[in-house]
């Protein structure tokens, strides 16, 4: 049984290593036909992709009343993002932010996880019996998420309208060829999501039952395990971005699957089935992504050079190695 599962988790990681590959290469063909910048293309559809397991995981464990395990994965996922994944992107190159980056994704993200955090700290300031995301909290965290993506999109009209103002009309039409080429890379791009998808959950599913078989607790395997398993689309789709010299793609899908994790995956399984946090300690995992976000704001705003050296992507993961260390410790 457990060569079984060997085997399914290498069968999963090639269907990530391809699946991203594919989607970096279609959705940056996507952008170039419709002339979407590709900051853009890596906050929304990209992100929206590569965090695909992770909402399919909430709904599930939402359904089956095993909802400590959605917020123990999009914890453990978002840490993981900010620091590991971040870290790699700056050791094989340094990373240069765009200032709009910064001061409109950036300075998000750090809200939300202020946002949640303060929500999953019912005791501390209601002094209320257990910590609990309830609906309410939910439908704010959605609330927050539609609110991101419209200014998001807003921001991309604005962009349009002055590319408007300075092409020339026959230059905004679509010629038949790019219709063409729009069509085969939406289905490569639909073929990727689903060759990422079944990939993260072959991967996830595969590592999962080695640790049960080897008696790992459940904590320790929604927070570390199954975080690092659905972490891998981002870490494969952001690596071949930069590669392919797109760092645009890489940041924006960093943080927009962080944005899409907190706010919209984790506010639908609040709304399904209110959270109990069965461990307090919980809270220190929040509080912990809360200063990672301060942390890369602070780093990226450091002398307004709007960049992420090689020594900061060590820090972050020195960072990382402690924060598991911590969780490994508490059992």
């Amino acid at each position: 049984m457990l060569l079984g599962y060997i085997i399914m988790f290498v069968v999963g990681i090639l269907l990530l290593v391809k699946g991203s590959d594919f989607f970096v290469d279609s959705g940056s063909e996507i952008g170039k036909t419709l002339k979407i910048n590709e900051i853009l293309l890596g906050v929304t559809i990209v992100s929206m992709g590569t965090s695909l397991p992770e909402l399919i995981i909430a709904i599930t464990s939402a359904q089956s009343d095993v909802t400590e395990i959605a917020l123990g994965n999009i914890l453990g996922t978002n840490i993981f993002n900010s620091c590991v994944i971040l870290a790699v992107i700056s050791l094989i190159r340094p990373v240069k932010f765009k200032k709009e980056t910064v001061r409109r994704d950036m300075y998000m993200s750090v809200i939300a996880a202020i946002v949640l955090f303060i929500a999953m700290s019912d005791k501390i300031i209601d002094n209320a019996s257990a910590n609990v995301l309830s609906r309410a909290d939910g439908l704010i965290f959605l609330v927050l998420f539609g609110m991101y993506m419209y200014y998001v999109l807003y921001a991309f009209t604005d962009y349009l309208r002055e590319r408007k103002e300075k092409a020339k009309e026959n230059e905004l039409k679509l010629k038949l060829k790019d219709i063409d080429s729009l069509t085969k890379n939406i289905c490569i791009m639909i073929g990727s999501i689903i060759m990422v998808f079944l990939g993260a959950n072959w991967t996830v599913d595969a590592v999962s039952n080695i640790a049960v078989t080897l008696k790992i607790s459940e904590i320790f395997i929604s927070i570390i395990i199954i975080a690092i398993g659905t972490s891998l689309p981002e870490i494969f789709t952001s690596i071949s971005a930069i590669k392919k010299g797109k760092q645009d793609i890489a940041i924006g899908n960093l943080i927009g699957s962080n944005m899409i994790n907190t706010l919209f995956v984790l506010g639908t399984a609040a709304v399904i089935n209110p959270i109990e946090l069965p461990m307090d300690s919980l809270i220190i995992d929040a509080f912990t992504f809360l200063m990672v976000s301060i942390l890369l704001l602070l780093h990226a705003r450091g002398g307004k050079r709007y960049e992420f050296s090689k020594a900061e992507g060590f820090s972050l993961i020195a960072i990382y190695l402690a924060y598991i260390t911590y969780v490994i410790a508490r059992g």
